[in-house]
């Protein structure tokens, strides 16, 4: 067998969730499933001999381990409820806890294994009319607003909740003090910019909570050590809504930045296709804070405490994706430019433990040479090459803006270089890994240093690997998607291009996105009202009468994050002046069908990607 066929995608297992309890190993794996149209999720156990199935049901996601690491909570979703079950990892004994139709966030253990707390909110209601009084009008992935009333509840282990805080907002984390009854919980209150959170501590018996003063912004991952000490992720927006997270130390009063002499972005932004879940990417471990951070088009471990030195732990040429301790050896979750997501032992050395994807990996995969460019203003711009055979080159340009590619699996990347087309991915500026200045410079600024970037990848690619320029394509999505339309109205380099969940009008956009005032006065700068002009320099629909690229439009109709009218826009000026253009929007889905769509709906868009290209570029 040799290279990935669309059909392989069945064959994907997504990992995610790795936690350790009192030695063991649990993990969560998703399956797309081709005749239910739907993802199957089960919780497995890492054994000797490979992986064993644990949980008894095959919709069981989202566990949760309690302190004494001898119980073990988990979801299961049937018929448009959510059921908590509780199993006794010593004895294997399970039952269900509770049952509810309201709609299951987040949960985690109380500090005495007495019961659990969860975050919940209410389902809308199914009318034939929607009365929305609140900004935003709809959150993707969400739906219409309101979809507030968030409340933390305290479900007691014989099934009785108390409702331990309300939110006229969103709820959108918390933490549990194991030293005390505190929690740590991260809100959005209703009134608030949707870019920004508060945190506070909650006194679970007093019932009050107090905001640690002065802190609003991009705030996430709380996590306690067992002493009582406080660290979260937060982003104070100065510069930015895209500026880097820094790492904070909150204790006895007294916040602190760990994070102030590095400029590293904490947690996982390399894109990939292949992953779905929880994950674990901070915790804890003898007072050092152990997470994820991304470097360079790689996501490892590192460390930091109070001492303010920042330690690489686990590096290298892949991702990590979710991780936890046994001991002092760390087991993690992680994937390659040319390995799906396996799980890795690290104890001083790495050590692959299992072949979830084995099918995926029976295929000859080609893996990417890595290369860095000298861009014409003298700054390094890092790219990775898969090598083709006999057909043209795809330039794949990635979302965000302040994401990364990398050392990461892109199912997508693999298939259209198993039907031997070159495929080129970089990290133009404004992307993520390469510090706050590299992803920071094109604020204001889209379609400039960033068009520049990738016209020059295209020239130093077709040079140092001997590629023909004149059989290039090129696709992205999100902001990707926004670059594919600015390029084809600049240029007529390309001979095919696919725009997906793209921008095509910066004005429609700021009025209609779920993001879109915040991100464009933030992105673009300013709002359309006081410069207009400068909205609409800055839309590719501007420069629509220049396009003679052949362009497939992909979009979904509950697109929310980038409206699905951006599609129409673009797809109506392009068939009234002629130009060649193919419109395919998907019924149901929202701005993240490439990762985690219906599995019919993915394999189609994959379907229409890889016929586009092949008519145009073999």
């Amino acid at each position: 067998m040799s290279g990935i066929k669309v059909q392989d995608f069945y064959d994907m297992r997504f990992l995610g969730n790795l936690n350790v309890a009192n030695g063991r190993v649990f993990f969560e794996v998703f399956k797309p499933v081709e005749k239910s149209n739907k993802y199957e999720s089960e919780i497995l156990e890492l054994t000797d001999n490979g992986t064993a199935k644990y949980t008894r049901g095959n919709e069981d996601r989202d566990s949760v381990i309690d302190r004494t690491g001898f119980r073990m909570a988990y979801l299961t979703r049937v018929d448009k409820k959510t059921s908590i079950f509780i199993k006794n990892i010593e004895t294997g004994e399970e039952r269900k806890l509770w049952e509810t139709e309201l709609i299951v966030k987040k949960m985690q253990w109380d500090s005495i294994s007495k019961g659990l707390f969860i975050v919940v909110q209410d389902k809308p209601k199914d009318d034939n009319f929607r009365i929305v009084e609140k900004y935003p009008i709809y959150f993707n992935g969400e739906g219409f607003y309101p979809s507030s009333n968030y409340k933390i509840l305290h479900l007691r282990l014989n099934g009785n909740t108390k409702k331990i805080l309300g939110s006229d907002g969103q709820i959108s984390d918390f933490a549990v003090d194991p030293s005390t009854q505190r929690l740590a919980v991260v809100e959005r209150p209703d009134k608030w910019d949707i870019y920004d959170s508060r945190i506070g501590i909650l006194d679970l018996g007093t019932g009050e909570i107090q905001y640690i003063k002065g802190v609003k912004g991009g705030i996430d991952t709380p996590v306690y050590d067992k002493d009582g000490t406080l660290y979260f992720f937060y982003s104070k927006h100065q510069r930015s809504i895209f500026e880097s997270q820094k790492i904070y130390r909150y204790s006895n009063g007294n916040l602190e930045n760990l994070l102030d002499k590095y400029d590293i972005s904490p947690e996982n932004s390399v894109n990939s296709d292949s992953r779905m879940g929880q994950s674990k990417t901070a915790t804890v471990h003898d007072g050092l804070l152990y997470f994820v951070a991304t470097v360079g088009g790689r996501a490892g471990i590192y460390r930091i405490g109070s001492s303010k030195k920042l330690e690489a732990v686990v590096s290298g040429d892949f991702s990590v994706d979710s991780f936890d301790f046994k001991g002092d050896a760390i087991y993690y979750i992680g994937q390659s430019s040319s390995i799906p997501q396996e799980i890795y032992l690290y104890d001083g050395k790495i050590k692959r433990l299992t072949a979830v994807n084995s099918k995926i990996e029976r295929n000859v995969l080609n893996k990417p040479s890595n290369f860095k460019m000298t861009a014409s203003d003298g700054k390094e711009v890092e790219g990775w090459f898969l090598k083709g055979k006999g057909k043209g080159t795809i330039l794949e340009i990635h979302g965000g803006p302040r994401t990364s590619y990398g050392d990461a699996f892109i199912l997508e990347f693999h298939l259209l270089n198993s039907l031997g087309f070159n495929v080129i991915y970089t990290n133009p500026r404004g992307s993520d890994s390469y510090g706050d200045d590299f992803a920071l410079e094109i604020k204001g600024k889209y379609g400039e240093r960033d068009y520049k970037d990738i016209l020059e990848i295209v020239d130093y690619s077709s040079k140092k690997f001997s590629v023909n320029k004149d059989y290039f394509g090129v696709i992205g999505g999100s902001y990707g998607g926004f670059m594919v339309n600015w390029i084809i109205g600049h240029t007529n380099q390309f001979r095919a291009a696919v725009t997906d969940r793209s921008i095509s009008d910066q004005v429609s956009f700021y009025f209609s996105s779920d993001i879109g005032p915040r991100f464009n006065s933030d992105q673009i700068g300013g709002n359309p009202y006081d410069d207009l002009d400068h909205y609409w320099a800055k839309s590719p629909l501007k420069y629509i009468r220049n396009v003679k690229t052949p362009l497939l439009i992909v979009h979904s109709d509950e697109d929310y994050r980038c409206p699905v009218w951006q599609a129409y826009e673009m797809f109506t000026q392009l068939k009234l002046q002629g130009s060649e253009a193919r419109l395919i929007v998907f019924k149901g889905e929202n701005h993240d069908l490439s990762r985690g769509g219906k599995p019919k709906n993915r394999v189609k868009r994959l379907e229409e990607i890889k016929k586009w290209f092949e008519d145009r570029l073999s």
